[in-house]
């Protein structure tokens, strides 16, 4: 399918990360099961709910400190040197598309 295709873009969530240690939100174990969301109505209402929702992003990524790539990343970015896709669209801020080349 891909090979015969003149253009592919592949679009990935968090679940291409979470085999590199990095937590979804929704699933099983992930974030939103041990801590509630902060909405958006809530974000703009009160300052505090902005400091608390810049505390978790910025506690979350000193986790992620040492998470590679897995082999899912570096299969897209394979096809991406090959021609095979022209462009990658990601939710994730983890940098690992980036980071498999």
């Amino acid at each position: 399918m891909i090979s015969d295709a003149r253009r592919v873009m592949v679009f990935t969530g968090a679940g291409i990360s979470t085999e590199s240690g990095i937590p979804d939100f929704r699933s099983p174990g992930g974030v939103w099961s041990k801590m509630s969301p902060i909405y958006f109505q809530d974000f703009v209402a009160s300052r505090d709910a902005r400091r608390e929702s810049w505390r978790r992003v910025f506690s979350r990524a000193e986790g992620w400190t040492g998470a590679k790539p897995n082999v899912g990343h570096y299969a897209i970015a394979d096809l991406v040197k090959r021609g095979k896709v022209s462009s990658v669209v990601t939710q994730n801020v983890d940098n690992l598309h980036q980071d498999s080349g």
